[in-house]
């Protein structure tokens, strides 16, 4: 389902000549791409929801997920936003339903998603309406995208009491400091002990 569903985003993407805008939208692409990886980085050991696949390795189908679908969604749903406020929140609605249609799909036939800690689809629409609404509001205010993204992610992990220790933040970039640190301690070691010998 993960390669099909890639496919046809690019098929919808290259049909609305949607990477034309891209300049226009990278923003909100960076955006959604971000909170996706935080949500991976945050929640790793306390997983709320993921992705299942018998045709690929679990890191192949989030990457899928983090670089190619969710940019490609957001491009997609970016790419006809009405000017009238009331147009926009029904053009948000019908993306909101479209994706929960799709999730439930994923998670019901195709058995290509799944949940853990109480996360269930009502979550999951709550997600997309922040999302869609989000990348849509960061192009004309920012600075207040940015503040009800913290609050939001907030108010998650108290919810669902995600663990918020050290060592569930210890991510690559942290790690490989640790190994240079751990490796420069060490050469320092041998070299004394070496001195030592002589």
């Amino acid at each position: 389902m993960h390669i099909l569903l890639a496919i046809l985003l690019l098929l919808l993407n290259v049909k609305r000549k949607t990477l034309k805008n891209l300049d226009q939208h990278y923003i909100s692409v960076l955006y959604v791409g971000f909170f996706n990886l935080f949500y991976y980085y945050t929640c790793k050991h306390f997983i709320l929801w993921d992705y299942k696949s018998n045709y690929m390795n679990i890191r192949w189908a989030r990457g899928l997920h983090l670089f190619v679908i969710m940019p490609l969604i957001t491009l997609l749903f970016l790419s006809r936003v009405p000017n009238s406020s009331f147009k926009k929140v029904l053009h948000t609605m019908k993306w909101v339903t479209t994706s929960v249609i799709v999730e439930w799909f994923g998670l019901k036939k195709f058995n290509a998603i799944y949940f853990l800690h109480g996360w269930n689809i009502r979550w999951s629409a709550l997600m997309y309406i922040l999302m869609y609404s989000f990348s849509l509001l960061i192009l004309n205010s920012p600075t207040l995208v940015g503040i009800l993204s913290v609050c939001s992610v907030v108010i998650l992990i108290v919810i669902f009491k995600v663990p918020f220790r050290n060592e569930f933040l210890m991510g690559p970039i942290i790690l490989g400091i640790r190994k240079l640190n751990l490796f420069q301690k060490d050469k320092h070691f041998i070299k004394s002990r070496y001195k030592n010998f002589e």
